[in-house]
């Protein structure tokens, strides 16, 4: 008989302490739900990228470390338009301003030599440009992502490159025109056994708050 009054204060108190709770603090802030105090930080759950993409359900709102990307990220409305069959919130990382999404060195027959390892290069023999894919599908569009090229190497100084963007099935890949312009001028650039083995660097930034809807 004394357990029921034990569980009923319990759920008193409860709902008392949901209106305004303290950890690490014995006056927490009135206008928070929580406040943690100022002695300690709080650590977040660590999930990898499979871990977070399988967490079911999931809603706006939520937070977690992702130890894949070494970045927090959250799960967020990421569409104004309604579209149907289509999601409005996914899990997006966190950031403040450009975000790096790749860096790598690549020598002239789209070997990757170094790098984040979450990209992938395939040099067009048909356009004679080199395709760059990131591991995790990411569009790239020029206006609004940066893709900066340095050619490094063997005869660096008769290459020149230049980037733009291409649609592939579905999707928008960036494209990298690396040329060796003395190869060029030869008309032999189009063999892959004659490229010589100069490399570039490059660096993906995306510049924008938001993805496009």
């Amino acid at each position: 008989m004394k357990l029921v009054p034990l569980v009923f204060f319990m759920l008193a108190a409860l709902s008392g302490m949901s209106q305004n709770v303290g950890i690490g603090t014995s006056t927490p802030h009135a206008g928070s739900i929580l406040d943690l105090g100022n002695s300690r930080p709080l650590l977040l759950p660590r999930l990898t990228t499979e871990q977070m993409s399988a967490n079911t359900p999931s809603t706006v709102g939520q937070i977690i470390y992702n130890t894949t990307e070494h970045t927090l990220y959250g799960f967020t409305r990421f569409r104004n338009a309604l579209i149907p069959g289509q999601p409005t919130s996914r899990w997006e990382p966190i950031s403040f301003g450009p975000r790096m999404l790749a860096y790598g060195v690549v020598d002239s027959f789209a070997n990757i030599l170094n790098g984040s390892g979450n990209f992938s290069v395939l040099f067009n023999t048909t356009d004679n440009w080199y395709e760059l894919n990131l591991v995790t599908p990411h569009e790239y569009y020029k206006d609004s992502m940066l893709l900066i090229i340095t050619p490094v190497g063997n005869g660096s100084w008769d290459q020149s490159v230049a980037t733009g963007e291409v649609i592939t099935g579905s999707s928008r890949v960036a494209t990298i025109k690396f040329i060796d312009v003395s190869r060029q001028i030869a008309d032999t650039f189009g063999s892959v056994g004659i490229r010589r083995r100069s490399w570039f660097h490059f660096v993906l930034y995306d510049l924008r708050t938001r993805p496009y809807p």
